[in-house]
């Protein structure tokens, strides 16, 4: 019995193996070539752009800061002082915030890791959604009065972590690809030893009688269970790949993206660094709705 019991654990370790080697396999060429694009826009100036667009045509402020949030390739940590810097010399605050919401939940190597993990259909989709929220955060913080919305209490002494528009330097550049390779390829990784659990020792039924409907009801638990069980945008990707195949509605699946990476605490800090507190339960309310209702229309379509 015991001889029995070791070999059946034995298998389905076996299988576990064999289905994350296949998605690693799979998914590894998009992993690589957002890393690599990612680097790449270091060496643009968008920063500067940003804040000279903000001062001179504020009415294209917001849906351009949603853009250059999308493919910005900074970390939440990175962008704080450099965000920090433009409200202090004169750029407002709904632009630097539809910023930090667009970068906190898309940027081009999580566009392209989605897009092959789980199709250029739910990484469109995705990308939708992702601008529309930043519009939504930019347009209410653009009618409310700075009084209401800006950090009383920002710190002064933030220095930028490093410049960017610089000269291309292949040694750096390669260098800096391999670290975020690294930092990405651990999650990613993880992610898919997750899934792959998921596929094979959770039973679809399971899945499907929790998220398989695309009720709101649904799609509400699967936004709700982004916020604790998000970690890394590509780590993510495997794991929700595995519940789509074990039943999982696309609406929920969708929810899930949406809410999980926003919610995170980097983020969060992030936009406490410039906006009140207050705002920020409003900001995490208001993307649970908006993620309920994102996750709705992906289902009809």
């Amino acid at each position: 019995m015991f001889t029995q019991g070791r070999q059946r654990a034995v298998n389905v370790l076996l299988l576990i193996l064999r289905t994350s080697a296949g998605t690693t396999w799979r998914l590894a060429p998009y992993v690589v070539l957002g890393v690599l694009l990612s680097e790449g826009l270091r060496y643009t100036p968008a920063a500067a752009l940003l804040g000279r667009i903000c001062r001179q045509r504020p009415a294209v402020a917001v849906p351009l800061s949603a853009m250059l949030g999308i493919v910005s390739p900074l970390c939440t940590y990175g962008t704080v002082p450099l965000v920090l810097h433009l409200l202090r010399s004169g750029v407002p605050v709904a632009p630097l915030a539809t910023f930090l919401s667009a970068s906190s939940l898309m940027n081009p190597q999580l566009f392209l890791i989605t897009w092959g993990g789980l199709g250029p259909k739910m990484a469109v989709a995705r990308l939708v959604v992702v601008f529309g929220f930043g519009l939504l955060v930019g347009g209410a913080l653009h009618v409310l009065p700075p009084h209401l919305s800006v950090q009383p209490l920002l710190q002064r002494d933030h220095r930028e972590h490093g410049k960017h528009g610089h000269p291309f330097k292949l040694k750096a550049f390669a260098v800096d690809s391999f670290r975020t390779l690294e930092f990405v390829g651990f999650y990613v990784l993880l992610g898919v030893l997750i899934g792959a659990a998921i596929e094979v020792l959770v039973p679809g039924r399971w899945i499907f009688l929790i998220f398989g409907t695309g009720g709101w009801v649904q799609i509400l638990v699967a936004a709700l269970f982004g916020l604790p069980l998000y970690a890394c945008g590509g780590g993510t990707i495997p794991v929700v790949e595995a519940l789509l195949g074990q039943g999982m509605a696309k609406g929920a699946a969708l929810a899930f993206l949406i809410a999980g990476p926003a919610t995170r605490i980097p983020p969060l800090m992030a936009l406490a660094t410039i906006v009140r507190p207050v705002l920020i339960v409003v900001y995490v309310v208001v993307l649970l709705a908006y993620s309920v209702v994102a996750g709705l229309l992906y289902g009809l379509v």
